[in-house]
């Protein structure tokens, strides 16, 4: 059940004792207007005279009827002893109605069955069991019992007005009979039926007057019970109003005094570094917490004991009961709980785990954990539960994200552009001059490559005629060495050129192609384009320069393969 539910059922019920007790019990003031309520008028009193004696003898009506069915048993046979002993039975059961009736007729709708006690012998173990919720039980049944009387009391009008019907039908058709040709026998037969339909609907009649008496009687009450319930709200804020008012300041006094003891404590007490430390000082804190639930709850107890309440004792019980339950029933996932708080579960503080793909370090331990990424805007709060489920391993100096804020990046994809920010859910790329986001574990998909971080290299491939191939192997690499360590240092790249590497690479099918690899610094990534265009360019001027002959098909691939490359502007 939702605790505000049951709140809100606990809240009925205490109202609704209340107002049961109210009317079970009248104060003085009730006792004093009773009569004026109560005292019917004069012709009131001679109606209800005439009620009684019309029972009273349909009393000795029944009862003379019983004598004589004993009478007759004597001289019956086995057959007729059968009937004759049915209709003793009926005949009594009637008489109790009667009875009853007499009585509720004379006080006013009240029986003496209302102050019977009930007899407790057929409860066993089993019940004994559940003794500690008959409290609560005996309320709602006390709450309950006069709408569930006043709903029966209808059902019994409609029906016995109905059987009423039946029976005066039944006397019509009775009365319609020709008897004046019938044999004796049958005359004699039909005036018993008679006679056992008239005693029936005088049985009907009656019954249905005494439920009609018990219900305005019932109804009455009712309106005064509206009437007091000024009074029935008095004696609940003086009874379990104050109760609960108790309750709630001692509760609340006694968490703050605990409260304000640890605060106390803790300022104190010198902070010490160490995860083991604080793991401890954690397992502290939240014996501390469940100590102050505990005293707490005592002190609730302790005030409904004392003021005797054993409805809201009884409450508080069964409340802790269903809890001790729910604690039961999850015990295994608060004992992982609870060694995750120790940092000795499967995740500890300090570590590194995956989480929904990324890199994390668990930079916190509680009821809500801190999950981070030392390169990743923004941090990630995990429940306990949720922790439960993850796996950390202590970290080994592992770069948490390929990049950072500024770095540039070829993409998988073949997209070029500097990182503008990363955050745990989103990071924004700026590609062909526009910002791009992906979702930061998409992103991991493209395997970006950092040219920032550590370097980065421009590979070309550059070919000349095969008429130059006396001076291909030593004079043709040695020229484009020499000129591209000047074209990179007139460029502004040359101190972050760390290598260059110009050699004989393959003899094509139209050319004698040469590798160009220049090893670069990440302070020249924003340039990355730039450069391989600056040792084509290089290139082609050595061969101008020293006559050097480009092979056309060469030439016209080469360039229809830099194209996009040139459009692109530096940087």
């Amino acid at each position: 059940m939702h605790p505000r539910a049951l709140m809100a059922a606990v809240i009925a019920l205490l109202v609704l004792s209340t107002a049961s007790a109210q009317t079970g019990k009248p104060d003085d003031a009730a006792l004093e207007t009773a009569p004026q309520t109560t005292s019917s008028s004069a012709a009131d009193r001679r109606q209800t005279m005439r009620k009684l004696q019309t029972i009273r003898a349909a009393l000795e009506e029944r009862r003379e009827q019983v004598r004589n069915l004993l009478e007759q048993i004597a001289t019956a046979d086995e057959i007729e002893r059968k009937k004759l002993d049915q209709q003793i039975a009926e005949l009594q059961q009637r008489i109790r109605e009667l009875t009853e009736a007499f009585e509720k007729t004379a006080a006013d709708g009240i029986s003496l069955r209302s102050l019977e006690v009930a007899d407790d012998s057929e409860f066993d173990w089993r019940a004994e069991l559940a003794q500690i919720a008959r409290p609560v039980l005996d309320s709602l049944r006390d709450a309950t019992d006069k709408p569930r009387r006043i709903a029966e009391l209808r059902t019994s009008i409609e029906l016995h007005q109905r059987q009423l019907l039946v029976a005066a039908r039944a006397l019509d058709s009775l009365a319609q009979l020709d008897q004046q040709e019938a044999p004796p026998a049958v005359v004699e037969r039909l005036a018993g039926v008679a006679a056992s339909w008239r005693q029936r609907h005088d049985e009907i009649k009656h019954a249905l007057e005494a439920s009609r008496d018990e219900l305005r009687f019932l109804e009455a009450e009712k309106s005064r019970l509206l009437k007091t319930m000024g009074a029935s709200a008095y004696e609940f804020i003086l009874g379990r109003g104050l109760t609960l008012l108790s309750a709630l300041v001692a509760g609340v006094f006694l968490w703050y005094v605990l409260r304000m003891l640890r605060r106390l404590v803790s300022g104190r007490r010198r902070s010490a570094p160490g995860l083991a430390r604080a793991a401890r000082t954690r397992l502290l804190l939240y014996g501390y917490h469940l100590l102050s639930i505990v005293l707490v709850t005592l002190a609730v107890l302790s005030v409904f004991y004392v003021r005797g309440d054993v409805l809201l004792l009884s409450l508080a019980i069964i409340a802790l009961i269903m809890l001790a339950l729910g604690v039961w029933r999850f015990l295994p996932g608060y004992i992982l709980e609870v060694r995750l708080l120790l940092n000795a579960g499967a995740a500890r503080q300090g570590e590194r785990l995956i989480y929904q793909g990324l890199p994390f370090t668990i930079d916190s331990l509680n009821l809500y954990s801190e999950l981070r990424n030392p390169d990743l805007e923004g941090i990630v709060r995990l429940p306990l539960a949720a922790l439960a489920q993850l796996a950390s391993r202590p970290d080994t100096g592992e770069p948490w994200f390929p990049c950072r804020v500024g770095d540039y990046l070829l993409l998988s994809n073949g997209d070029f552009g500097q990182v503008l920010q990363q955050t745990v859910e989103r990071v924004r790329v700026k590609v062909l001059g526009s910002p791009v986001e992906f979702a930061t574990a998409d992103f991991l998909q493209l395997n970006p490559r950092n040219l920032s971080r550590d370097g980065f290299g421009v590979i070309v491939v550059f070919g000349i005629d095969y008429r130059h191939q006396e001076i291909s192997l030593e004079h043709v690499p040695e020229t484009f060495r020499t000129a591209l360590e000047d074209a990179f240092s007139d460029a502004g790249f040359g101190d972050d050129l760390k290598n260059l590497l110009v050699e004989f690479k393959a003899a094509g099918s139209s050319s004698l192609d040469y590798l160009i690899f220049a090893s670069m610094d990440g302070n020249s990534a924003a340039a990355y384009f730039a450069i391989e265009r600056l040792i084509q360019r290089t290139c082609v001027a050595v061969c101008e320069a020293q006559g050097w002959v480009i092979p056309f098909p060469q030439l016209s691939v080469h360039r229809a393969e830099t194209a996009l490359a040139e459009d692109i502007p530096a940087g």
